[in-house]
């Protein structure tokens, strides 16, 4: 089975990854565009975490914010050809429909969607609920949902037929994620599911350093070409 034509950034490029400018990376934006050039990206999306998840991280890591967000409209890339965009992992906040999107309370176009233990308060029976909810709501400004074959937390709860129907339905990508692969958090089965059923899919690294903008994305291709994926 091969869905090379899913993915849509089979190419060297990457919609998910964190900075220590607005979030939890290690590497600044500057450093993290100056390493992707070298490592032949051409396209990277910088995605920091919503002020809520934020929040979350401060109080659990001390984490503290090193730029403020609105210096992005004055930022560009010197450094080389790549094509920097900034996003946010937004996070869905409850069962309802509501969600933070912003980051230092400046909104992005457009957001890939996440939920994290920290933030969405969640039980067993509302996690689909609130995908439900939060997706047909906000869909048009979704370009992914992130990590949905999460082996942590209520991720194990999370019906991913159902999450792929809904994506499916208004063209929304799911992403296969590097670092949770990499790192012994993905749930195999589901990921199977993922890829065999889901219409777009992105595969993204999710990055908090260099290394894993790097190497994360190798052990994705190892996979999809071991399972003739690719």
């Amino acid at each position: 089975m091969n869905i090379a034509h899913k993915i849509i950034n089979l190419d060297n490029s990457d919609y998910h990854m964190h900075s220590m400018s607005f979030s939890d990376g290690m590497n600044t934006i500057d450093e993290i565009v100056k390493f992707a050039w070298e490592i032949g990206m051409n396209e990277i999306a910088i995605t920091d975490h919503s002020d809520e998840e934020m929040n979350c991280l401060i109080k659990r890591f001390q984490i503290s914010k090193n730029a403020y967000r609105w210096l992005i409209k004055r930022w560009w890339n010197v450094h080389n050809n790549v094509s920097v965009i900034f996003w946010v992992e937004a996070d869905i906040l409850n069962e309802d429909w509501d969600i933070c999107d912003t980051i230092q309370w400046q909104k992005s176009e457009f957001m890939n969607l996440s939920a994290h233990s920290g933030v969405y308060e969640w039980s067993k029976e509302s996690i689909n609920k609130a995908y439900k909810n939060a997706i047909e709501r906000h869909h048009k400004n979704i370009k992914c949902v992130c990590h949905p074959c999460s082996n942590t937390n209520f991720w194990n709860e999370v019906d991913i037929e159902a999450l792929i129907d809904l994506v499916n339905k208004y063209e929304i990508p799911l992403e296969i994620n590097w670092s949770y692969l990499y790192n012994g958090k993905t749930n195999i089965e589901k990921l199977h599911i993922v890829i065999q059923k889901t219409n777009k899919l992105y595969i993204n690294s999710d990055a908090h350093t260099l290394f894993g903008l790097k190497e994360y994305r190798k052990n994705v291709i190892k996979f999809l070409e071991e399972n003739g994926y690719i």
